[in-house]
């Protein structure tokens, strides 16, 4: 969904030029590739990754399978560069050894992690490394919303952590560098039927400069019941000793 819905769309809009797509199912990837002209279907990623008019490979699998995909592009010298989804793995290890290997290659593995670059993010950086806001003292993401649950979610130990919160922390670690100290507390989701731990989740952040944090994703955000009305949102907020954004 992300690549047909977002991805290529937006390759469309800038002027990239898509050589060839892949897909754990050929059918699905012949329909995307009419949609957006894309030439070349190949039978399996890994075919894409090995066909030399490739220099960039935009990869959209889940996370268990994603660092088998990326280490097969490090070794194809026509690779250039690799766009990975978040998370980049399912562990801590993993991600640290994908990296170290990629920087050994000398190609480009960037994650996914996209909210850092909304236009929102990148003009709330400016206003704080401009001092507008004077120090700044607290900071807040809080998401109430019901996400959309792929299925191959039900077989990992970390639902929202590794999938809404991780974009909000790394959004703070954006704006003010890495965290000295986090605590997360997480309870089950009511609504959400298979096996978690972690479907509400609230994290609050300490950070060198004297920053408290806190980042919230609520996705159960009320009953959906006939007469209930509810603004599901993500907001956020800074609090500067100058002003507010």
């Amino acid at each position: 969904m992300i690549m047909a819905e977002c991805h290529l769309a937006a390759y469309a809009q800038a002027g990239f030029p898509v050589v060839a797509i892949a897909s754990r199912t050929k059918t699905s990837a012949e329909k995307v590739a009419k949609r957006w002209s894309i030439a070349t279907v190949h039978d399996t990623p890994e075919q894409l990754i090995e066909d030399s008019e490739v220099e960039i490979v935009d990869l959209a699998f889940p996370p268990d399978q994603q660092p088998a995909l990326i280490r097969h592009a490090l070794k194809q010298p026509h690779i250039k560069a690799i766009l990975a989804q978040k998370p980049l793995a399912l562990s801590v290890d993993e991600a640290v050894k994908l990296r170290d290997e990629a920087a050994k290659s000398g190609k480009i593995l960037s994650v996914n992690q996209n909210m850092r670059y909304d236009q929102s993010m990148r003009v709330l950086k400016q206003i704080i490394d401009s001092g507008a806001l004077g120090d700044i003292v607290f900071a807040q993401i809080d998401m109430h919303a019901i996400p959309h649950w792929q299925t191959f979610l039900q077989d990992y130990d970390r639902l929202t952590l590794a999938n809404m919160s991780v974009h909000h922390l790394d959004v703070l670690r954006f704006l003010f560098g890495d965290p000295s100290e986090i605590t997360t507390l997480t309870r089950k989701d009511p609504r959400t039927t298979f096996d978690h731990s972690d479907g509400i989740t609230v994290s609050t952040l300490r950070f060198p400069s004297g920053v408290l944090a806190v980042s919230l994703e609520d996705v159960w955000s009320g009953p959906r019941q006939e007469g209930y009305e509810d603004d599901q949102h993500i907001n956020w907020r800074v609090d500067g000793t100058k002003g507010v954004a």
